[in-house]
């Protein structure tokens, strides 16, 4: 069985609680707390907290003063906005690996245009260690929710040859790289949509 993901990555919906998270920072016009934040995106304090103090040391958010309060709660303010797309960081304010390697295969697919698993593995592991495995298995997935299109049966034998895959026209959605989820998904970040369910059995 799979370990938990990290409190940051676990999932609200759709998003992540590291998207919420962020895309709540960016909507504050005013310096804000980690416990305003906790309030708007609906997550527990510490899962706020984890998220915020990684974009802290990450240099992505500053201190603004202290509220006067008991407690002397940090007011903290967004002081380096790079996009809507979260920041991928640790606690520790290091960048984060996690979802690198998809990135780079979904990146590496749009440059190729036609590729085998071993050919995706090969040109997103010079961005992120990917396995032929691991491409293999996100092929199949973008297949399932028909963002590729497989050009050549795969075949076993002396002369056998792995299956080869095209990217369908109209499918690439953006620059975020489509999501298997734990649950038996995929979810496209570009669309904020679940694209395909294994328990509906067919394009979402």
């Amino acid at each position: 069985m799979a370990g938990r993901k990290p409190i940051h990555l676990e999932m609200k919906g759709t998003k992540d609680n590291r998207q919420l998270i962020w895309e709540a920072v960016r909507g504050e016009q005013r310096p804000f707390t980690v416990q305003q934040i906790a309030w708007t995106v609906e997550l527990d304090l510490e899962t706020t907290r984890y998220c915020i103090q990684g974009l802290q040391r990450a240099g992505f958010i500053g201190i603004a003063g202290e509220k006067a309060t008991r407690g002397k709660e940090q007011l903290l303010e967004l002081i380096k906005d790079c996009g809507v797309e979260a920041p991928p960081v640790t606690r520790s304010g290091k960048p984060s690996v996690i979802g690198m390697g998809t990135e780079a295969m979904w990146r590496s697919l749009r440059i190729l245009g036609e590729v085998s698993a071993d050919e995706l593995a090969a040109q997103a592991s010079v961005s992120a260690k990917t396995t032929q495995r691991t491409a293999s298995s996100y092929l199949l997935w973008l297949h399932r929710a028909g963002y590729v299109i497989e050009i050549s049966a795969a075949a076993s034998g002396p002369r056998g040859r792995t299956a080869r895959y095209r990217l369908a026209p109209g499918k690439y959605t953006g620059p975020r790289a489509p999501m298997i989820q734990r649950i038996g998904q995929l979810y496209d970040p570009n669309l904020g949509e679940v694209v395909y369910s294994q328990m509906e059995g067919a394009q979402a």
